[in-house]
């Protein structure tokens, strides 16, 4: 699963926790159940991000506490300094991590230097409009693994279906140079003759996905999750990347207390 987790990241940059009936957006994340604990577990399975990928289906877990400033899972971790509930605009500040890989797990990646964890700190702007919220972010690397930085803005729009909640959004998400050389890169000791060297300037991705949540008791819900993410060309056009075209598809469980 960790050349998978990649993939994952790089399209559910914004989805990692679960919606509910009383959903909401806060730095930059879907959440739900404020004041509460969580834990979550469920199935994940998606197109190849790496060409020759073996593992395209896994399974992924989650748990956390989600406050009404303070929020930590194993997404990352955010406190909101600036607003609040009823405020037209949030800011809050943020760690998240970025999973690197291990480069023996798959044919095409055997021979490179591992990518290493590496782990950012950012800023978030949600601006509300009407139900639904606008959200900015920018992180840089703190960990000096790439030393980059990346950009996003997205737009998530909540919705009561009655018997579920649908959180359906679209956004657009920016790699630095830095970043997309050091995950997507091939350096020159690094090619063989299926494998060029390959260095390249930031790369712009866009992204539409939903959240789908349905209760089932006051404490446990069903959660599935689909989005989609086109790569720019400075990132898919990597010797190492399969397509432009990325979707990944979840099927969850989650429990509130």
């Amino acid at each position: 699963m960790k050349t998978l987790c990649i993939a994952i990241s790089a399209i559910l940059m914004s989805t990692h926790a679960m919606a509910d009936d009383n959903s909401y957006i806060r730095n930059g994340n879907i959440y739900s159940n404020q004041g509460q604990y969580f834990v979550g577990a469920g199935v994940a399975t998606g197109s190849k991000f790496f060409k020759d990928q073996d593992d395209q289906t896994g399974v992924y877990f989650n748990g956390g506490y989600h406050g009404e400033d303070f929020n930590a899972d194993l997404g990352g971790i955010n406190y909101r300094f600036f607003g609040n509930n009823d405020s037209a605009i949030n800011f809050s500040a943020y760690m998240v991590a970025n999973p690197g890989f291990d480069t023996d797990s798959e044919d095409i990646l055997k021979g490179m230097k591992e990518r290493d964890f590496s782990g950012d700190l950012g800023l978030n702007a949600d601006f509300h409009l009407g139900q639904g919220t606008l959200s900015a972010k920018f992180q840089h690397d703190i960990t000096g693994a790439y030393d980059g930085y990346q950009a996003d803005i997205t737009y998530y729009h909540p919705m009561d279906l009655g018997f579920a909640s649908l959180v359906p959004y679209a956004g657009a998400h920016y790699f630095s140079n830095e970043f997309v050389n050091y995950y997507t890169g091939v350096a020159s000791f690094e090619a063989t003759s299926k494998r060029p060297a390959y260095q390249s300037n930031g790369a712009l991705a866009f992204k539409v996905g939903y959240v789908l949540d349905i209760p089932i008791t006051e404490n446990l819900s069903l959660t599935q999750a689909t989005a989609y993410t086109h790569l720019g060309s400075n990132m898919a056009d990597s010797p190492i990347i399969d397509a432009k075209n990325q979707w990944l598809t979840t099927f969850g469980v989650n429990y509130s207390f």
